[in-house]
């Protein structure tokens, strides 16, 4: 039986970039995450006041996210996510 949890990424964000920030979210979901083994679904929330983006991911698992974390394809989006944001990521049951 799978303890399935949540990935939650609170990235705060310049305004004028956060737009810029929620497609390259979306790119990575698509063309990496939805793809790994353990992947659920995700949301991502963009702030009113431009300044933050939720993002928040169900797993199957906290290994299938480590796992999925270690991946090249997905080391180099949180690379990118990290030149025009900062990120506080958590894993929550």
């Amino acid at each position: 039986m799978s303890n399935p949890v949540t990935f939650v990424n609170v990235i705060d964000v310049e305004p004028d970039k956060q737009p810029e920030l929620v497609e390259l979210l979306k790119e990575g979901t698509e063309k990496v995450m939805k793809h790994r083994p353990g992947f659920i679904s995700v949301t991502l929330l963009a702030s009113a006041d431009k300044t933050r983006v939720l993002n928040v991911a169900q797993w199957e698992s906290a290994d299938d996210v480590k796992a999925t974390q270690s991946d090249p394809q997905a080391a180099e989006y949180a690379k990118k996510t990290a030149g025009i944001a900062k990120a506080s990521p958590g894993l929550y049951q």
